[in-house]
């Protein structure tokens, strides 16, 4: 029975399915990434796949209506009219390649397919262009030189030294910032060793250090290498990482560096300013310390002169009564021996003035140890290492600090007797002990209550651990919290009040102890226990002894 528009039913469902299936077919082609085109015989699009908008940036609605040939390249349409015509009478042809207009106005080239759509009846009703985007080789070779130009104006323009080199050593590449602090060209330098290239190194071991860079695995760092520039001796802080190959060749290197000259004379300038500070808080301490054992130096020197009189009167006395003893002795001569004996008191000098005159002693002793003490922890430091006594070092250090724990600890010294001598630049080390030892009396007057006279304990101890020693400093104070263990290194950092720290005197030991002489340096504490640092210092061997 017809329906009321006079289609039957059965055809009205046909025509449903048939709408059905064209939904079915676009939600299929909008998931696809090739380019389809879905054209009538004439060319005009009547269907475009999603895929138009990210590959050539336009949508569907842009082609809707639009001739499939206005989207190809004008030199290509021939070939792609050619390629039509051959798929009409023989079939779908071969991949043709043609270049398809991209929104922007660019071409992308791309390799497409033109299927004819046949009805029922075998007659055409349209064609089907199906293209996917293929690399352009000069395209991709422009790309490639404009990023490698972009990568050696970028390299070209580094503020730092930047030296290539192969696995033999060999300089690669040498850009303008290594000739403008070294002094050489590229052209001179390249295919040159490293070690053999012109730069006057000041250093007899550069040859071992670049081995040392050619075996490295990780980033290798190598601090101030010394060379020579316009008659003045310069130093070079250089970085070598180790690039993989990644196309089977030999791993490479890159160097990247300063001249570290200024930075160097600022540091050492810092240190010693740390040193002058450290020695001047010292001063009154040390004053006071030679004050003491002088003054009773002096007062016992006065009682031995005031009472000299005396005793010059008995021993008078006593040559007088010698003089008289071959013959009778008066008897008022006996007696008046009596009195200046007794006046003198003559079994007290015998007793107090040999102890006197060992006070004496122990006190000029103290003062040239004092003296001697001070006169080795304000020594200049030498740039190179020299193989040192820890524990001799820590001692002397303890002596000149001595002010600055007396009155609120005891110094428990538990040094190993057997220790090596250990390469170190000595000035330098005896200003972290001392940094330690002034941090860890402060640490014990915090939590030690004034005029109680009560003292806590520094105890610093020596120990040789395989090829390093370990320096343990460790006191009873109220400990670190833990909030700010992160920052105690920092520079700057302090939780003293202003005016009473400069916060660098744990980033100085720090410094110091890592960079200077490639040890190690950490601490544990616990609130209310106390603090213990610990320094690991390198044995080596081969290093000048410090005599």
């Amino acid at each position: 029975m017809p329906i009321a528009n006079g289609m039957s039913a059965s055809g009205a469902i046909a025509v449903d399915q048939a709408q059905q299936s064209i939904e079915t077919l676009k939600a299929i082609l909008d998931y696809v990434t090739d380019l389809i085109l879905v054209c009538d015989l004439d060319g005009k699009v009547l269907h475009a796949s999603a895929s138009w908008v990210p590959a050539l940036g336009f949508s569907s609605s842009d082609l809707l209506g639009r001739s499939a040939l206005s989207l190809l390249h004008p030199d290509d349409i021939s070939s792609v009219r050619q390629s039509v015509a051959t798929g009409l009478k023989e079939g779908p042809p071969a991949a043709i390649e043609a270049r398809y207009l991209h929104r922007d106005g660019s071409w992308r080239r791309a390799a497409s397919r033109n299927i004819l759509l046949r009805s029922q009846s075998g007659g055409g009703e349209g064609m089907a262009i199906v293209a996917r985007l293929i690399d352009d080789p000069v395209l991709a070779e422009r790309k490639f030189q404009a990023v490698h130009a972009e990568t050696e104006l970028f390299l070209e323009s580094i503020p730092s030294i930047l030296i290539g080199l192969n696995s033999e050593g060999r300089i690669t590449r040498w850009n303008p910032t290594a000739t403008q602090v070294l002094g050489l060209e590229s052209a001179e330098v390249r295919g040159r060793r490293i070690d053999d290239c012109g730069i006057k190194s000041l250093s007899p071991e550069m040859k071992s250090e670049v081995r040392q860079w050619l075996h490295a695995e990780t980033l290798h760092r190598s601090d101030n290498i010394p060379y020579e520039k316009d008659g003045k001796t310069r130093f070079l802080g250089l970085n070598v990482r180790r690039i993989p190959s990644l196309i089977g060749e030999r791993d490479s290197f890159i160097v990247t560096g300063a001249d570290v000259t200024e930075r160097k004379s600022l540091e050492e300038q810092l240190r010693q300013s740390q040193k002058l500070e450290a020695i001047g808080q010292l001063a009154a301490g040390i004053a006071h310390e030679i004050n003491t054992p002088t003054q009773y130096v002096g007062d016992n020197t006065t009682f031995l002169k005031e009472s000299w009189q005396s005793v010059s009167a008995i021993l008078e006395l006593a040559q007088t009564i010698r003089r008289a003893a071959t013959g009778r002795v008066d008897e008022e001569i006996l007696h008046q021996f009596d009195r200046q004996a007794q006046d003198a008191d003559l079994e007290y000098l015998l007793r107090e003035i040999p102890r006197a005159i060992d006070q004496s002693l122990e006190g000029l002793q103290r003062v040239a140890k004092i003296v001697r003490g001070m006169k080795e922890f304000s020594h200049p430091g030498s740039e190179e290492k020299r193989a040192i006594d820890i524990n001799k070092a820590i001692e002397t250090t303890v002596t000149v600090a001595r002010h600055e724990w007396k009155y609120v600890a005891d110094v428990d010294l538990q040094l190993d007797r057997h220790l090596p001598p250990v390469p170190c630049l000595a000035g330098e080390f005896n200003q972290v002990i001392l940094n330690l030892i002034i941090n860890a009396a402060q640490a014990i007057a915090e939590v030690v209550p004034e005029g109680s006279g009560e003292k806590g304990t520094i105890s610093i101890s020596t120990r040789q651990d395989g090829d390093w020693v370990e320096i343990a400093l460790h006191d009873t104070g109220g400990g670190i919290p833990a909030e700010i263990s992160s920052r105690i290194f920092e520079p700057f950092f302090t939780t003293k009040a202003v005016g009473k720290g400069t916060g660098q005197g744990l980033a100085l030991a720090h410094a110091v102890i890592v960079k200077r002489h490639q040890g190690q340096i950490w601490f544990n504490s616990k609130v209310g226990q106390g603090t213990t640092f610990f320094i690991r210092l390198p044995i080596e061997t081969g290093v000048p002894v410090t005599t």
